[in-house]
């Protein structure tokens, strides 16, 4: 469901780091690319739309396994967990969670349909 999105991001940004690495210019290769990489992911966490995807990572690695997904969108303050039907990552999500507990203070309900 949301592979197609990250499929989009990786090619972009796989574009952009080639950019990236034609106009840097040191040594050694490795370094040149590692930079490249790391500049094309902090844009794309500072990038509109492509924000909530490419941060999603983090989240996974700091919830040690998938987060609770939330969105504000429509005010609807809904949230999805891991392992049901509706689960998965778009632009118009808002906010990851690492528990429920976390996702109800801070007023967001469940979304069971």
């Amino acid at each position: 469901m949301f592979t197609v999105p990250y499929l989009v991001l990786m090619v972009l940004a796989y574009l952009v780091g080639l950019v990236l690495l034609a106009v840097l210019r040191f040594r050694p290769d490795w370094l040149r690319a590692l930079v490249a990489a790391v500049a094309v992911y902090v844009i794309a966490l500072f990038t509109p739309l492509i924000q909530v995807m490419a941060s999603y990572p983090i989240h996974v690695v700091r919830c040690g396994g998938l987060p609770i997904v939330a969105t504000g969108f429509a005010a609807a303050m809904s949230y999805t967990v891991p392992g049901s039907a509706n689960y998965s990552v778009t632009p118009l999500n808002s906010r990851f969670f690492c528990t429920e507990k976390e996702a109800k203070a801070a007023d967001y309900h469940r979304y069971d349909f």
